[in-house]
């Protein structure tokens, strides 16, 4: 009766485990402040120029202002922050054994935000022992300090982020998103093996631009994501769609959401990233009409529809060329122009350019 009672609870356990990936790249959060501004500046001159011309230049002003107003539903990064914490704190009262994970993605690097890693607590811990060592005015110790909240923890560390670019990065203006992404399947597979009940998922707040050079990275993850039944919810906060988190949503059945009004964000992440796996059966949340599932060439960083595939490492190539560029593998094409030409001229899958390459691995 017992194994019983137990394997009832553990079908109706809805703990959770939340790992979400924030995009801090220092470009993308720049470039948003300055529109910000920008529209802002652009706003007040409109104001300015009502009041000296008295009210004649209102109609030809309201075009402006329309388009300022567009530029005002981004946010920027501080304002993305309190949006979030507000989404965290929801989260975390849902269940008191929620557990939660948030990794940083930077220019060139992930890290972990939460939880703190053993060098931190125990630098943390000698903090609190120093401060319970100090004497107050009266020679008396003072009282001992309460840690902080994981609210204070997350918002210390995100506040505290080394912006700077270092000067090997300066080349590089990706975020490492492939890293962000092993990390919180690893962290994921560790929680599992102390909590088999659990069910984990991920969450990616996103406003950098895909980049072609991690393609297979991505969907190496995306993959093993799929076959663990993690769902990847996305939350786009760039004016462009993501091909990777489209597809990601898609084959790990999570929700991909482009907010329109970001400065509205809390409602868009109250109502539709907290739900948990299996409130989703019974709840509606947006879907995706249409997926793109095109693929980046390595060459030039552009959507192909038709290209070459390496058939050793799986780079893509928007132009045939005598060996790849990725691994090295020399290729040998037989095949004549005018088939070459036709391959051109007519819609032909990805695949079917593959199967008229062979490779010479000498």
């Amino acid at each position: 009766m017992n194994n019983e009672a137990s394997a009832v609870l553990n079908e109706d356990d809805d703990t959770s485990l939340l790992v979400v990936i924030l995009d801090c790249n220092v470009y993308s959060w720049g470039n948003r402040e300055k529109s910000l501004q920008d529209a802002i500046s652009g706003m007040n001159d409109d104001n300015n120029d009502d009041r000296y011309n008295g009210g004649i230049a209102i109609g030809n002003n309201i075009n402006k202002r329309l388009a300022n107003t567009s530029k005002t539903n981004y946010i920027g990064f501080n304002k993305f922050l309190e949006h979030f914490m507000v989404f965290v704190n929801a989260y975390l009262m849902l269940n008191q054994e929620n557990q939660l994970g948030i990794i940083c993605s930077k220019i060139g690097e992930s890290s972990f935000v939460f939880p703190q890693t053993t060098v931190e607590q125990y630098q943390q811990e000698q903090e609190q022992l120093l401060q319970q060592q100090q004497l107050n005015e009266n020679g008396e110790p003072l009282p001992p300090t309460a840690n902080k909240t994981i609210q204070g923890q997350i918002l210390d560390k995100l506040q505290k982020l080394d912006l700077e670019i270092k000067h090997e990065q300066s080349d590089v203006l990706s975020s490492s998103f492939s890293a962000s992404m092993s990390m919180a399947l690893c962290y994921i597979n560790r929680i599992k093996r102390e909590t088999p009940t659990i069910k984990p998922r991920i969450l990616v707040f996103n406003i950098s631009p895909d980049v072609s050079s991690q393609y297979i990275s991505v969907m190496n993850c995306i993959f093993s994501s799929q076959k663990q039944s993690i769902p990847v919810d996305s939350c786009i906060l760039s004016q462009l769609d993501s091909t990777f988190l489209q597809q990601a949503s898609h084959l790990t059945s999570g929700i991909y959401l482009k907010p329109q009004k970001q400065e509205l964000l809390s409602q868009y992440l109250l109502t539709t990233f907290l739900l948990d796996t299996l409130s989703r059966k019974s709840l509606a949340y947006p879907t995706l009409k249409s997926v793109d599932y095109r693929a980046s060439c390595f060459c030039h960083k552009k959507i192909v529809d038709i290209g070459y595939v390496c058939s050793v490492c799986l780079s893509i190539f928007c132009g045939h060329s005598s060996s790849c560029s990725t691994c090295g593998t020399k290729f040998s094409l037989k095949i004549d122009l005018r088939k070459q030409s036709n391959i051109n001229t007519n819609s032909t899958p990805l695949s079917t350019a593959t199967t008229t390459s062979t490779v010479n691995n000498k």
